[in-house]
């Protein structure tokens, strides 16, 4: 898995931040489209709207590596579902939903409850001290 995860890191951050807001674009693209045309209507909304936001979450954080975690990331994601549900409210196949805001802040959440318990945990035991190199435990579970 170390191995998989210098492949990762030797990845040049400019193919992370294309591959990010590919998967916005794909995200805004997937929430706009009508219902009956969604593959993945067999899954269960809030579950899609939780692990999207995870990915999402990952992919900014390969995309602009810091040492710490800035304000901007969580909340730019945030604006993100929010601008989504705003953009599904001018549809006429879709709804604005505080519930689907709420799922997005779950997997937000969630993603960081597992970097910070990834991170707290490994750097009881030395492993791991700026944020990038916690990323690597991540992978290695």
């Amino acid at each position: 898995m170390n191995e998989l995860f210098a492949e990762l890191l030797a990845i040049p951050t400019a193919t992370w931040r294309i591959l990010f807001f590919c998967a916005l674009a794909f995200a805004l693209f997937m929430s706009l489209i009508p219902g009956k045309w969604d593959p993945t209507r067999f899954l269960n909304d809030k579950v899609k709207h939780i692990l999207t936001f995870m990915v999402l979450f990952l992919l900014l954080d390969l995309a602009f590596p810091m040492a710490e975690l800035p304000w901007w990331k969580p909340t730019g994601l945030m604006a993100f579902g929010v601008f989504i549900e705003t953009c599904q409210h001018m549809t006429r196949d879709r709804r604005f939903s505080i519930a689907d805001i709420l799922a997005n802040g779950v997997g937000i959440g969630l993603y960081l409850l597992i970097i910070f318990s990834i991170g707290s945990s490994s750097a009881s035991e030395g492993k791991c001290q700026p944020w990038p190199e916690c990323m690597s435990v991540l992978f290695n579970l």
